[in-house]
Parts: structure tokens; sequence; C-alpha cells
């Protein structure tokens, strides 16, 4: 028997680096960017910038 589907999933970016679709989302990746610039981590300051920032249909309300 499989797991039954949640009631309302959150949207979900199928990105590489999927954009944030809730304020709890973007609020981890805000963190995370943070975290990354404070230590030195280049990769990770990357990673986050693309998280937030570029078109993203689903965030942007768009059929993908």
């Amino acid at each position: 028997m499989s797991d039954p589907q949640p009631q309302n999933p959150e949207p979900s970016c199928n990105h590489i680096f999927a954009h944030p679709q809730t304020p709890q989302q973007r609020e981890r990746v805000e963190a995370a960017l943070e975290n990354a610039r404070l230590t030195g981590d280049a990769q990770g300051v990357l990673i986050a910038v693309a998280q937030l920032t570029g078109p993203c249909d689903v965030r942007d309300g768009r059929q993908p």
C-alpha cells in the first residue's frame, strides 16, 4: 500500500538549484547564504544566490 499524497503539498521548483516557494523556504535559503558568507564558503554563496534570483515559473505563478 502506498502512502497517501499530502492534502496541500508545497509547490516545488524543478530547477537544478530550486527556488524557494514559501516564506519559510526563503528564510532557510537566506540563513544558508548568511552562513556561507560568514564562513567564506564561496560555493555556498553561489548556490544560495542562484536559489534567490532568476526567473522561476512556479514561484512567479506561471505554469512550467
